[in-house]
């Protein structure tokens, strides 16, 4: 499976926000999408596989530090590999931003997720309780040092 990379381009918001309605239990709006995209402190970046989108990451911006708040897979692209690759390049764009650490907050029962966060050299850092709704679980609060190689 050949895939790349890009910067997300306004055209791509509606692909991103009608992705994360079929995939999340709380979807962000597609204002949410919109603002994030227009803040000089927030980066979207896209996978694609012959031209079609198969994810995309957002991470806000405050260098030393990011944060992970979002980031899917289409379903159809689900279990080849496509969240590594779009993590390891968000990474790689991170790093020319300046960034050290990143942190993110994952579902207890996202175990597909957890396993590539611990894989790419994400620890865990603590517990949110009841963070999440729909249903209501507690999240796994993470953080990784990326002034280095990640974990292969």
């Amino acid at each position: 499976m050949a895939l790349s990379y890009r910067f997300a381009k306004e055209n791509d918001l509606q692909a991103i926000f009608h992705m994360e309605q079929a995939s999340m239990n709380s979807p962000w709006s597609l204002k949410s999408y919109e603002e994030a995209f227009e803040s000089d402190y927030s980066m979207i970046l896209v996978a694609e596989q012959d031209g079609q989108l198969a994810g995309f990451s957002v991470f806000y911006l405050t260098p030393p530090e990011a944060e992970l708040p979002d980031i899917v897979v289409d379903e159809a692209f689900r279990g080849n590999g496509v969240g590594r690759f779009l993590l390891e390049k968000s990474i790689e764009e991170l790093r020319k931003k300046d960034v050290e650490t990143i942190f993110l907050e994952v579902r207890v029962s996202n175990i597909p997720a957890r396993t590539l966060y611990e894989h790419l050299g994400f620890e865990q850092i603590g517990v949110r309780k009841y963070f999440y709704n729909d249903p209501v679980e507690d999240a796994i609060c993470m953080r990784a040092d990326i002034k280095v190689d990640f974990k292969n």
